[in-house]
């Protein structure tokens, strides 16, 4: 190769294949669009955030704020009392498990005695067994029954013939229900 001197020559290193376009943007451009931008986004922020506070206005009014730790119990009297004591219901359960078993032994209580529901009008609740008892001895009875044809002793109790009247369906629980 020839040396005339020339360490950089543009015009024989340069690809006639390789190109670029002259009308790009160029990087003063793009870093003006976001600076314009971010400067939108703030002014936006501010407006929206005036508006709110405006519109939010009425409601701190002659309001002075109160903080139960920080606010001794005189001027706790003057906003009505420690807001703990007179927090409306309701209230959180200290202990779910031990209620819902007192609210189960209610029920059971309610389900497996007699007692009054009103007294002044004469209204009771007896046992569900009792319950159903009565009601079975008060559906009407088979055409095989109501016939003579049933088997066994006449000393039937309640329950047997209630038995005979389902049909298989017999109960072995006792009235045990798993509740």
């Amino acid at each position: 190769m020839e040396n005339d001197g020339h360490v950089f020559d543009a015009k024989r290193i340069r690809h006639s294949n390789v190109a670029y376009e002259s009308s790009d943007l160029s990087h003063e451009a793009i870093f003006s669009f976001f600076l314009v931008l971010g400067i939108v986004i703030f002014i936006v922020l501010f407006v929206l955030w005036g508006v709110f506070k405006q519109l939010g206005s009425y409601q701190y009014a002659g309001h002075q704020t109160t903080n139960p730790i920080m606010t001794s119990t005189e001027e706790l009297k003057e906003i009505g009392g420690d807001p703990a004591n007179s927090f409306p219901m309701p209230q959180l359960q200290p202990d779910p498990v031990a209620d819902l078993n007192k609210f189960r032994i209610r029920e059971e209580q309610w389900l497996n005695t007699y007692g009054w529901v009103d007294q002044a009008r004469g209204k009771i609740h007896i046992p569900i067994e009792t319950a159903i008892d009565i009601m079975a001895a008060s559906w009407p009875q088979d055409e095989e029954q109501s016939s003579g044809a049933t088997q066994g002793p006449p000393e039937q109790s309640a329950t047997s013939s209630r038995k005979q009247q389902v049909g298989a369906m017999t109960d072995d629980r006792g009235g045990n229900y798993g509740w």
